[in-house]
């Protein structure tokens, strides 16, 4: 997918929004957008959206006292997710079908993203979670995707959010753990899962988990570790949760099914209005 109009003017929202999360100094406040206007003006529409993220936030290490602006809301929102588990797991055990239930309250888990701007609490994530039980979900590819993970000898899970990987753990109890290989984050990338993320919820002890070597929200192929890569070419399916990952991998010729809670109008617009903002999605090209 390439880069819109739309998204140009997100990432300098971002940029903002990581320097007040960052500090109060207003002066780098002033700074971090003035340089991220530069960076901005020469954008690509040719070429993938988070190739000028990614110019804009190494801009944005040098400047802010603290490499990860995120670190604390992704903690705040992993201790959230934690809470909620036993209680998530408790209504799956007593749902008509637990396979898909969790997939719901997974798919419910990517709310948690700070990239398009969305006040987020544990309300919000609570009142995503009871209304993905009744939102509407394509139940032949909810079978599909059941049958391709009974038939695939090796599952490539691409994670998203910090928060969020605690719904893909709950949902991973109902997936066959031995075949599938987690995926995070190789460095701070908004409020994305990074390895730390993987070892405080215990990601780490239900499945092999790995990083793209990308500090990016998103795995974008061409910049993506070795071991990654041979990961993703060894997968006979794959799994990608959240925006990002649709984003760069949607034109792949590959077997991956994606799951995203649609955030905001430019993704949804790429489904040629099947869906809309908030809606739940399992798509398969």
């Amino acid at each position: 997918m390439k880069l819109r109009l739309e998204c140009v003017v997100c990432y300098l929202r971002q940029a903002l929004d990581a320097a007040k999360m960052a500090t109060d100094d207003k002066n780098l406040h002033e700074e971090v957008l003035r340089k991220s206007l530069a960076i901005a003006s020469d954008f690509n529409l040719d070429s993938c959206g988070f190739i000028l993220q990614g110019k804009i936030k190494k801009m944005i290490e040098k400047i802010l006292p603290k490499s990860d602006p995120y670190s604390r809301v992704k903690k705040k929102f992993n201790s959230i997710a934690l809470g909620m588990e036993n209680r998530l797991k408790d209504i799956i055990k007593n749902s008509e079908d637990p396979f898909e239930t969790s997939l719901r309250i997974s798919l419910a888990g990517n709310i948690i993203d700070f990239g398009p701007g969305i006040k987020l609490n544990e309300t919000v994530l609570n009142e995503a979670i009871k209304k993905s039980f009744s939102q509407k979900l394509d139940r032949k590819r909810v079978e599909l995707l059941k049958k391709n993970i009974d038939e695939a000898k090796k599952i490539l899970f691409i994670g998203d959010n910090a928060g969020e990987i605690v719904m893909d753990k709950i949902f991973l109890e109902y997936l066959p753990r031995e075949k599938i290989t987690y995926v995070v984050r190789g460095g701070p990338a908004i409020n994305d899962s990074t390895m730390e993320d993987a070892e405080a919820v215990g990601m780490v002890d239900y499945v092999n988990v790995v990083t793209t070597g990308l500090d990016m929200p998103a795995a974008i192929l061409p910049y993506c570790s070795k071991e990654f890569l041979d990961e993703y070419n060894m997968s006979d399916l794959v799994i990608a949760k959240g925006q990002g990952n649709y984003e760069v991998l949607c034109d792949e010729e590959k077997n991956i099914f994606f799951l995203l809670k649609i955030k905001c109008p430019v993704v949804a617009d790429t489904f040629k209005d099947k869906y809309e903002v908030g809606d739940i999605v399992l798509y398969k090209k």
